[in-house]
């Protein structure tokens, strides 16, 4: 529940507290649906907002207001017929959530004025705010054109008469007597919310349910019309309190705003207010952050949904090409049977078929020969391809290592992300997406190179293996739980803060080549604290050795088994 014909009532009360006989001196347009009016009373500066808001159309007197556009016809029209005016009423229309604001405007001519009435009709997608002349009663403008096609019952456009929304009859709250309600009671089968709802006044779907929850017997008409009158001296502004009720199990996410407790929501805790517009303005500032974090999630979700999609048909592309590289050991094969058969086979023959005896059924083979070259070089020409189809392989296997590191950094990440609650860490969130290149940079004028395209800084050793480099602490523990596997080599500088570097090892080798093991252990050093130092300490070990002992802070690890290598600190490429 949130702006009804209650909670208009006492902010009408609290409208005329402090805005009548008030001077406009300024209307800004906060956006397409909503304006901010400045009003000077005799000892205070006052802003009202009204917002025709599809979802949180509204109006109560807020803080000092963001800057809003820059320029607004609505705004700039209001001015020019407003602008200077006096507020001489405020009132509410019968029970509807329309606000009627009855402005004496000075005209063009000394000595005279002339009423103009904006009018604010809250009512969820049929909000609008109108203003009207009140001499003609005709439309001089308004935020929202409704014309025949949006509306074939009412159009709210320059130059026609204002009606008001048309509602059903409905009985007067306050005028209502116990045999007028008794008899309301009796002519439904069954009481329920509705028929409360659609016979009396005022009453919104909320108010409905809190009267009947309130009655223990809800088809005792006694117990029924006790809890009615509860609810109806709320309708008495002073006998109200505004409150905010917030869920504390949620996060102390917003339910609802009212003058009246609200008991039908168990479990929830309620907020104090000393008026209706300080509670409507935390209970919205409440809802639209809960909107604004769940589109930030969303947009990120989106991002890393991309992503993984991206890296599972990488995946698969990758797979097909092993597949195809796997042909190697037929070229090793056919390279080892032509050394073998090289008595029987004369130059510029175009085939030679010889039996397999590396097949289970020593089946014979044919062997495709190119005529121009000798039996002993078509022999090398096998063995060639055999070694460039065995380098593919090894690179084909560490990028579907990569592909599926990466699935696992996505997948970390989708998991914080949903667990994200506030602002500061969903925005946090993106700052890092944005960096790693995941999601485009709003920043007007920041460079590409500015955006780094991968998860870890990354290099590729000598020998072919792949060294990742984690740059702060969170991806430091990102490295080791989420990537490293048993087999990779971990190093670190000894006793000396610095980064995790992992050297990764999809095909398992029992060993780390010499030249690798330096590179890393060089990067290492230079990503710590004693990179400016002559030798440096770094250890290594199998990454199985190394473990995160549970609620220690990020980085800190205990590892065993450990080697160590005195290096000078440096990058591939730099002395």
């Amino acid at each position: 529940m949130s702006f009804d014909s209650l909670v208009l009532r006492h902010v009408v009360h609290n409208l005329r507290d402090e805005l009548l006989h008030g001077s406009i001196r300024h209307v800004e347009q906060l956006d397409s649906t909503s304006i901010a009016i400045k009003i000077a009373t005799a000892d205070k500066i006052h802003f009202l907002l009204m917002s025709a808001h599809a979802r949180h159309a509204r109006t109560h007197l807020i803080e000092r207001p963001s800057a809003g556009k820059r320029q607004s016809y609505f705004a700039d029209f209001l001015m020019t017929h407003i602008g200077r005016g006096t507020i001489t009423g405020i009132e509410q229309l019968g029970w509807d959530r329309v606000l009627k604001i009855t402005i004496e405007s000075q005209s063009d001519v000394p000595m005279e004025s002339q009423s103009r009435v904006l009018i604010g009709e809250f009512m969820g997608k049929h909000s609008n705010i109108i203003l009207v002349d009140e001499s003609s009663g005709k439309i001089l403008q308004s935020i929202k054109h409704i014309d025949e096609t949006l509306s074939r019952h009412r159009e709210i456009l320059p130059g026609v008469i204002y009606t008001p929304p048309r509602q059903p009859a409905k009985l007067d709250p306050l005028k209502l007597n116990y045999e007028a309600f008794v008899s309301l009671i009796e002519e439904n089968s069954e009481v329920d919310w509705r028929s409360l709802f659609n016979q009396v006044d005022g009453l919104s779907p909320t108010l409905a349910k809190e009267l009947l929850f309130r009655a223990d017997n809800p088809n005792c008409a006694e117990e029924l019309w006790a809890a009615y009158k509860e609810i109806i001296s709320y309708f008495n502004p002073p006998h109200g309190n505004p409150l905010v009720f917030v869920n504390p199990r949620h996060d102390n996410d917003p339910v609802a705003v009212s003058p009246c407790p609200l008991r039908q929501f168990r479990g929830v805790d309620s907020l104090k207010f000393n008026t209706m517009s300080e509670a409507l303005n935390s209970f919205y500032d409440m809802v639209v952050t809960k909107e604004t974090v769940q589109s930030k999630r969303h947009t990120l979700h989106q991002a890393l949904e991309k992503r993984l999609d991206t890296a599972d048909r990488r995946i698969v592309r990758l797979t097909e090409d092993l597949a195809n590289a796997e042909q190697a050991e037929d070229y090793r094969i056919k390279g080892e049977l032509l050394t073998g058969n090289l008595h029987r086979i004369q130059r510029g023959t175009a085939s030679i078929e010889t039996q397999n005896y590396y097949a289970p059924g020593l089946n014979k083979i044919e062997i495709a020969l190119d005529p121009k070259l000798s039996p002993s070089e078509n022999a090398q020409g096998y063995f060639k391809k055999y070694a460039k189809a065995k380098r593919g392989r090894a690179v084909i296997n560490q990028l579907i290592a990569e592909s599926y590191a990466e699935q696992k950094i996505l997948q970390s990440y989708v998991s914080e992300v949903q667990q994200a609650e506030t602002l500061d860490k969903l925005d946090a969130i993106r700052d890092e997406f944005t960096k790693k290149g995941w999601i485009k940079e709003k920043k007007i004028g920041r460079s590409k190179q500015q955006t780094e395209s991968s998860t870890f800084q990354r290099f590729t050793s000598p020998d072919g293996f792949q060294i990742y480099v984690g740059r702060n602490s969170k991806e430091n523990d990102l490295l080791l739980r989420r990537i490293a596997s048993g087999r990779d080599m971990w190093l670190h500088t000894k006793q000396i803060r610095g980064s995790h570097v992992l050297i990764r090892n999809p095909e398992n080798k029992p060993g780390i080549p010499m030249p690798t093991l330096l590179q890393a252990a060089k990067i290492a050093a230079f990503f710590s604290k004693g990179k400016h130092a002559s030798h440096v300490p770094v250890d290594y070990t199998w990454a199985r050795y190394v473990v995160k002992p549970k609620g220690s802070a990020p980085g800190f690890v205990h590892y065993s088994r450990e080697k160590t290598l005195y290096v000078e600190p440096g990058l591939p490429g730099t002395r």
